[in-house]
């Protein structure tokens, strides 16, 4: 017998195609002489030499006209103790805050580019724009990584979107269709974890 394709809303078309890893953008916004921050969820590589990713934002969002002046951007990849931040950075628009000074999430200074990664993240992506090309009702914006910034020191889990069956998952922050999660329980600490902190 061969297997039957619903046909099925891009809403309910989720729970089969999540999670999708998130990265916070950092974009400059020149008009106000600040920084503005985005989750972003459609993000990927698209190059190895040079390496080079692209990520997508909608139309609707201030991050839109921003990205298309924007000459470099830094991708943050955000673990647990941003997860709060994160939804607000997606959920949220500048055209109504400072997204920094309100969250009061701390940037760092980037090596290779003007623009600030997040000080907490587990890695910062240092890029500079290469290509805009509009695709329906978003913008696909692509970069050349000049530096894939590290913390090591940083053990948390990334960041995940995550649709409604969270099996498997543990969400850390929800605001309406939107879930923020991790891969499974805490990771199990060693007692020689315990006996360095006593």
């Amino acid at each position: 017998m061969e297997p039957s394709f619903d046909s099925v809303s891009r809403q309910q078309f989720r729970r089969f195609f999540q999670p999708s890893r998130l990265v916070v953008c950092v974009l400059p916004d020149t008009s106000d002489a600040r920084w503005n921050l985005i989750t972003v969820s459609f993000n990927m590589y698209c190059s190895y030499k040079p390496p080079m990713m692209a990520i997508a934002i909608q139309n609707i969002n201030r991050s839109y006209e921003l990205a298309q002046n924007a000459e470099q951007f830094v991708l943050a990849v955000p673990g647990e103790r941003l997860a709060e931040d994160t939804m607000r950075f997606g959920w949220e628009s500048s055209r109504d805050q400072d997204k920094v000074a309100a969250s009061g999430v701390a940037l760092i200074s980037s090596e290779t580019v003007a623009v600030p990664g997040l000080r907490d993240a587990i890695a910062n992506i240092e890029l500079v724009k290469r290509s805009v090309v509009t695709s329906g009702d978003h913008v696909i914006l692509t970069g050349e990584v000049l530096k894939f910034g590290v913390n090591k020191s940083n053990l948390e889990q990334n960041l995940l979107s995550v649709g409604p069956d969270t099996g498997g998952y543990r969400v850390l922050s929800k605001r309406g269709i939107h879930r923020i999660a991790v891969i499974g329980d805490p990771p199990a600490r060693s007692a020689s974890e315990d006996d360095e902190e006593a």
